[in-house]
């Protein structure tokens, strides 16, 4: 028997029970939520405002001595010393510290027209890094020293725009953060490392220069020799045995002035090997810069971290703001895919893991094993 059909509109309480029915992720938020998520959001932007690119300059420079301390580099190396061809000067040196390596690092060295230095066994109390670079600034002449990780690879105009910067600010260090460039799938999860290390530095923000900073980039630090050896150079106590040397070595300087690397810029291509390097890379330093960051850069970049977090799981509202943030934010430290962008809330855990996993090991005197020699990430950065 047919059943009638009721053609009255729906009542209120219809209407209620319908809507109950669809997820409420994708309902509009909570206005505790939607504030809450806004601060952190917020929060992101000003934390990494801009990439502030080294400026360009015309004038004619000094001499500079580049010293690269290199432990097993033979795969980087030739790609830093061929972005090198056209920017030395006649005046101007390159020495690479070959840190008892086990590879060809330094034939490839000496092939490309550097000279190489071995480094003597390493002291007791003595990082490597730091002790590699002590041993070439001993050695070298020019009254500007710029020190190059071998994985950077360097942009035309480089020396000269860090000589500028020097002449400007003689008594400070000057260090860029270069590009990062990946290749292979694991390097993808450096991506939330390096906009977290971009906040952290306090040089990204609205305010630029009127914000001062205390700390550096290790792959790319320039300085004059009178101020380095004023501060003490790599042989302070404070830096010769920190794992961060970049950070204790800033430390002691009245000021840094720091620039990032953009897509025409320079460059760098960090833990290429395999997902253990990227964890045990990042594990090895940074609690370290956790514990060197200023506290309102700590708690902008906190803030955000949550957002990103929180957001995803909370609207996807919040979740689409979140992925269009994180692919402006990824584009202003590196070249990442777009796969890396869209699955950001996956890097969340990780950096909190490889965060808690390095406090640990700096707190409690645990190790990580970097380039065949272990490394207590605990040492003091001045």
């Amino acid at each position: 028997m047919p059943t009638a059909v009721d053609h009255r509109p729906a009542t209120r309480q219809t209407r209620t029970v319908l809507s109950a029915d669809l997820p409420s992720y994708v309902g509009p938020p909570a206005i505790g939520s939607l504030v809450l998520f806004a601060l952190g959001w917020t929060a992101g932007w000003v934390a990494l405002w801009r990439a502030r690119p080294l400026p360009a300059a015309s004038s004619r420079r000094a001499a500079v001595s580049i010293v690269v301390p290199a432990r097993d580099e033979a795969a980087s190396l030739p790609n830093l010393l061929a972005s090198l061809v056209g920017e030395l000067g006649p005046d101007d040196e390159v020495i690479v510290v070959d840190d008892h390596s086990t590879d060809d690092t330094a034939l490839l060295a000496a092939a490309a027209g550097a000279r190489v230095i071995a480094a003597p066994a390493l002291p007791a109390g003595w990082a490597g890094k730091p002790h590699a670079c002590h041993v070439g600034a001993q050695a070298s002449s020019s009254e500007v020293l710029v020190f190059l990780d071998a994985d950077v690879r360097l942009s035309p105009g480089t020396l000269d725009a860090l000589t500028a910067q020097l002449e400007a600010y003689p008594g400070e260090l000057v260090s860029v953060q270069p590009h990062h460039v990946t290749a292979h799938a694991h390097e993808q999860a450096s991506v939330l490392f390096n906009v977290v290390a971009a906040m952290g530095s306090g040089a990204c923000t609205p305010w630029g220069d009127r914000v001062p900073t205390l700390v550096a980039f290790g792959p790319i630090v320039a300085v004059h020799r009178e101020a380095y050896e004023r501060a003490g150079g790599h042989a302070h106590q404070d830096v010769r045995g920190a794992v961060l040397e970049d950070i204790a070595l800033a430390r002691r300087f009245p000021r840094s002035r720091l620039f990032s690397g953009t897509a025409a810029g320079p460059s760098f291509r960090m833990y290429p090997r395999d997902l253990g390097q990227v964890v045990e890379g990042w594990t090895k330093g940074v609690g370290i810069g956790f514990d060197a960051t200023p506290w309102w850069a700590v708690v902008l970049t906190a803030a955000w971290v949550t957002s990103l977090a929180g957001g995803a799981v909370t609207s996807a509202w919040f979740a689409l703001a979140s992925l269009v943030q994180f692919g402006v934010f990824a584009r202003r430290v590196g070249r990442f895919r777009s796969w890396a962008v869209v699955v950001f809330p996956v890097w969340v855990p990780l950096l909190v893991v490889v965060l808690v996993r390095s406090l640990w090991r700096r707190h409690r005197g645990g190790t990580v094993t970097w380039k065949g020699r272990a490394l207590r990430p605990d040492q003091e950065t001045g």
